[in-house]
Formats: C-alpha cells, structure tokens, sequence
C-alpha cells in the first residue's frame, strides 16, 4: 500500500544525572516546536520524508499512516521546515521483512531528507540495509539492532560485544529503547501495587519474547516474583487454559507482549475466568480497543508523551490529529505521539534548513540537537557527530495507570520516569 501526500503551503540533562522521577521542564506555550514563523513568502522547493510502517499485519499500526500526515499538513501550514514544503512516500510492510527490504531499497533511490521507521515486525531485519546510509533515520521501535539501548538490570551499555548493539550514526532514537521498554513494564506494576507478574508473549513474532530474561530479571531486581512467560497465538480464540493457570499461581500483573488482537482476546478470556489483577500494557500495546474494555486495570509505561494531560503542547498535538482526520484511536497512542515528537525534532533540527536541502543537509542539523526537551514533550536529548553509542539510549519513560475508565499519570502531568541505573 503506497500512501502519497504533497501539502502546499496555506500561505506557508544528562539522563546519567535523573533522579527516579524527572519534572518536565515549564513550557511557554506552542511556539517552541513550530519550525517556521507563518508567512507569506513563495514555498521553496519541497522536501521528502519516507517511511515503512506496519499499516497491516498482526501488529499493525493502521493510523500512523495518517499521523504522519496530519503533522506534515500542520507543519506545511506554518511555512513548512523553513519554507520547504514537506511531501511524503509512506509504504506498508504489511509486518513482512521481505517486503520492506524492497521498499526500503526504492524509498532510499529517491533522495529522502528523512526516513520514518515504525514498523516492530520488520524493524530488525532492516536495520543493517539503514545503518550509515547517510539519511537521517528516526521513529518508533525497539529493536536494538537498530535504536540501540541499555540493558539497567545487568547494567550492560551497548557495544560491539555486548548482547544489544548500539544505534548506528545516522540513527536518532527518540522514544524509550531497549531494556527502558522492559522497565517501564515493571515499574507499572510496582505502581499499582501487584506482586506477582507474569506475561504472555506472541507466538508469531520473536520480538515479543526477545526480553524476557530482561524482565524476570527487572522483576527480581524490584523485588516482584515472575512466574515465567507463555507463548499464545495472536489469532487463538480461546486463552482459558492459560487464565486459570495464571489464577491458580495467583498472578496480580500480566503483562501482555504483543498487539492489539492478542490483548483484545487475552482479556476478555482471563476476565471471563474470574481474573482480578492488573493488566500490563507499554509502549505500542497501549492503544485501541483494550484502553476501553469495561473494568480494566491497566499499568505500565508510555514510550511517547501522554497524550491525556492539558498541556498546551499535548492539546496542540491533538488538536492536529484531528484537524487531519486521526481517529480517537490513533490520537490516544503513545507511538502516535511518539511519532509526533521524532517529527517535530527534525523540524526544530532543521529550522535554518537550506535553499536545496539534500540528506547530508538533515543529517548534519540532527548533529546539532543539545539538550532539546521540545518543551517538555521530550526526556532531554543531544546528538553529535562521533558520539559514542551508548549515549544514545533512551532510558526514560511516562508511567500510567487506566482505572475506571479513567487514564492518568501517577506522577502528574509531563512528568516522566528513568531508569535509577542510568
């Protein structure tokens, strides 16, 4: 599936020094991610973004399609980046690696300035073909093969010889990375007040189980006890077994590891066995459907800003997802405002973008994001030529708790989490 869209102009802290719990820095309103001031000065000549996304597939993200869309009409409609309209060439994985290897080699063959990944199915198998191609490559992931990461609960940074690798040059990980997205799951739970976690992983992907030994390890470190993971089919229509084993070994958290097909089943099944404890959901699981079954206790952590608080940066980020037509859905998703993030940095990165911007132009202003919060959307976040790898892991996160219908963030507002290792 191809989606174009040519938007014409309207007229145009060291995470090492977090404590626990970080306060998002004050903001002073909108203006401080708007790449451009509005004007009415001739467009100059367009830039590219391209993208794989799992549009379709069991672990799909069928809106982040028109996300991506949505930010570049709003950012077109401020003048684009520094005058530049933004056009987009997104492709469907359909979560096939196969596929996106071939799309991968067709987007990079027209000259991006950008190119958007978010796709968990495919993200692993195309990392080598993205590494140090001299295109900017940001987004939404976990794969440490290409965002890189930390592993808190052997402290163990990335590296050649380490068990994850470290996010190559030309790489720029914005949201919670390897071995974070497993402490959020656990720190969820701590939250909420469970003691005994459990968790079930897809069967089809083998992303889904990747970190277990991360979690029961975490889980450990916290002093909670892991009962072990179960592998369950995304398409099983029936999960009772496994719900009754859960009960029976008195689970309080289980932590679901896969898309929104698995969580929809997985939950109505162990509710109808009489299951009471809390439900974990981070990052991409949080979405859809689960966020609204009747009674549910969800805990866990966001790899993107909530998108539930007042902030006016958050009202502006939905107040664009609606103008563009993103559903509710779509909106309510940390990926979603992950994304959201990851997009506005290039534009603020780019701000004194050149006349003709090819990607050396884009990649050489990602060198010079310092500190950046984006208003407080954002942990602080610095990139440099030559850093070290490790320096860019993202070990930060948005704890949330949905109870009664209602989600909020224990911490309160922009508030946001790091793991107390880094």
């Amino acid at each position: 599936m191809l989606i174009t869209a040519a938007m014409v102009l309207a007229a145009c802290s060291d995470d090492k020094k977090s404590s626990n719990t970080t306060a998002a820095p004050e903001t002073t309103g909108a203006a401080e991610t708007t790449a451009a001031p509005e004007t009415t000065l001739p467009p100059k000549s367009p830039i590219l973004i391209v993208g794989t996304i799992d549009l379709t597939g069991l672990n799909n993200r069928a809106e982040a399609g028109k996300v991506i869309e949505a930010w570049a009409a709003f950012i077109n409609a401020k003048g684009g980046v520094n005058g530049h309209p933004v056009e987009l060439d997104l492709r469907d994985t359909k979560g096939d690696p196969a596929v996106a290897a071939s799309q991968t080699t067709e987007l990079l063959a027209k000259n991006p300035v950008l190119f958007i990944m978010d796709s968990a199915s495919t993200e692993s198998s195309q990392a080598e073909s993205l590494a140090d191609i001299g295109v900017p490559v940001m987004g939404v992931g976990y794969a440490p093969q290409l965002w890189g990461g930390y592993l808190s609960s052997f402290k163990m940074e990335c590296g050649p010889t380490a068990p994850i690798t470290c996010a190559p040059a030309n790489v720029f990980p914005i949201s919670t990375t390897s071995g974070a997205v497993v402490d959020e799951q656990l720190y969820g739970a701590k939250l909420a007040g469970s003691t005994k976690v459990a968790v079930a992983a897809c069967a089809e992907i083998e992303a889904c189980g990747r970190s277990v030994p991360l979690f029961e390890a975490k889980a450990k470190e916290l002093g909670l006890t892991a009962l072990g993971t179960v592998k369950v089919s995304s398409t099983a229509t029936d999960y009772s077994a496994e719900c009754i084993k859960w009960i029976n070994d008195g689970a309080d958290f289980i932590q679901i590891s896969g898309g929104a097909s698995l969580a929809a089943g997985l939950t109505a099944s162990c509710n109808d066995q009489g299951y009471k404890g809390v439900w974990g959901a981070s990052a991409g699981s949080v979405q859809g459907k689960l966020l609204l079954t009747p009674g549910i206790i969800l805990a866990g952590g966001l790899n993107g800003f909530p998108w539930f608080v007042d902030d006016p940066l958050v009202v502006e980020y939905r107040d664009a997802m609606k103008a563009g037509g993103v559903s509710d859905d779509g909106i309510n998703d940390p990926a979603a405002t992950a994304l959201w993030s990851v997009l506005q940095l290039f534009a603020k990165a780019n701000a004194s973008l050149v006349d003709e911007p090819t990607a050396a132009d884009t990649l050489k202003n990602m060198y010079t994001v310092k500190d950046e919060t984006l208003g407080g959307l954002i942990a602080p976040v610095t990139f440099y030529e030559g850093q070290p790898g490790p320096e860019k892991a993202r070990n930060c996160f948005w704890p949330y708790i949905l109870k009664d219908g209602v989600m909020t963030n224990p911490l309160g507002g922009l508030k946001y989490q790091c793991s107390p290792e880094v």
